[in-house]
């Protein structure tokens, strides 16, 4: 695959995120033995380390729960070598409990075959915990 290719799955997937996007079009980005992997340490962030395709599908179902307005996701720059493809975005939307959540991204990406295999997301941890926690 072609590296334009890559990075043209990439800004999908990330802007699939969005309450526009068509989530279902977003997942299918993924193949099925796909994992993610949520870069944090465990004892500081409970939503760390991997998950299989159909964990991370009823995660990100879960979480569109908590913010009814949607969520904006913007991608704001990208890198690709190959097969792998550096993506930093970044998140805005009010969440069910009224804070504000502006996250911003960076994700590591490897793609084979138009399909992501392996996503790692690194956030900002502090953040997302002191948002969800009103």
């Amino acid at each position: 695959m072609s590296i334009e290719r890559n990075k043209e799955i990439a800004r999908r997937l990330v802007e699939g995120f969005s309450a526009d996007g068509d989530i279902n079009a977003t997942f299918a980005l993924l193949r099925e033995d796909a994992v993610w992997t949520v870069m944090a340490h465990p004892d500081s962030f409970s939503l760390s380390g991997g998950m299989p395709k159909e964990q991370f599908i009823r995660h990100i179902t879960d979480f569109r729960k908590s913010t009814p307005g949607g969520l904006r996701m913007i991608v704001t720059g990208m890198t690709a070598e190959g097969d792998r493809v550096a993506v930093e975005a970044e998140s805005t939307g009010t969440l069910s409990n009224g804070s504000v959540l502006n996250q911003v991204y960076h994700f590591l990406f490897e793609i084979k075959n138009d399909k992501i295999v392996a996503a790692r997301e690194y956030i900002d941890t502090a953040h997302a915990v002191a948002v969800f926690s009103g």
